[in-house]
């Protein structure tokens, strides 16, 4: 019996597809897809209404901002709740890690697993053409203010990160593989990690027979911080 299990890390530039990719991995390998439930189960243990870990809370440095919201968390910091936020994923992530394979997306799991020789780093790019039509049709963000709406998220992703990691957010020598899902399709993308998992395994997996099993997950609403 194998006993090995393997994660496959998705980080990702606004308007790649990048979360899709995971989403659509998972299901195919039939092994678990962690992206919100992650911020859900650590807003449950800190007692924290999970609206606070919404990504429309998130300020322009990346931290998840108290400021902005209409409650507050008794006398705790900004600073003391991302770094909570942290440490709990980092719990979280490592225990995801003993016990299933899984693809999870974000949440600094890249860094997290960096010394697990059983996983599988990935970051999606794309050309910035690419990502300012995705934020515009899927979006709705006025063509006026795209240019920044497209940097702004991927600052955001970037502060945390970076902040707590103290490595660059996208560095090609952090990462295993990288993707430009502008001349990558999503299924060349999730044939080829699934083929790489497989390597990892040392088996042959069985492919497709639980699909759309995570299609509930709904796509973020970021257009309104455009305004």
């Amino acid at each position: 019996m194998n006993n090995k299990y393997v994660m496959i890390t998705v980080s990702r530039q606004f308007g790649t597809n990048g979360r899709e990719i995971g989403r659509v991995l998972a299901e195919y390998l039939d092994i678990g897809y962690y992206n919100k439930e992650i911020m859900a189960q650590i807003a449950n243990d800190m007692q924290i209404d999970p609206s606070f870990f919404e990504d429309s809370n998130l300020n322009d440095a990346g931290f998840f901002s108290l400021s902005k919201r209409t409650f507050t968390l008794s006398t705790m910091a900004e600073i003391s709740v991302n770094s909570e936020l942290y440490e709990k994923s980092c719990d979280l992530i490592q225990g995801i890690a003993q016990r299933e394979s899984a693809v999870i997306v974000g949440r600094c799991a890249d860094y997290i697993l960096k010394d697990d020789p059983n996983v599988i780093r990935v970051f999606c790019y794309s050309d910035r053409d690419t990502r300012i039509k995705v934020a515009m049709n899927e979006y709705g963000v006025p063509f006026k203010k795209v240019d920044k709406f497209v940097d702004l998220q991927d600052q955001k992703r970037s502060g945390f990160y970076e902040f707590y990691t103290n490595q660059k957010w996208g560095q090609p020598a952090n990462y295993d593989v990288m993707i430009n899902t502008s001349t990558v399709s999503l299924e060349e993308a999730v044939e080829f990690l699934a083929h790489w998992y497989d390597h990892k395994m040392g088996v042959e997996s069985i492919k497709g027979a639980f699909m759309n099993q995570y299609l509930n997950e709904k796509k973020v609403d970021l257009s309104r911080e455009s305004a």
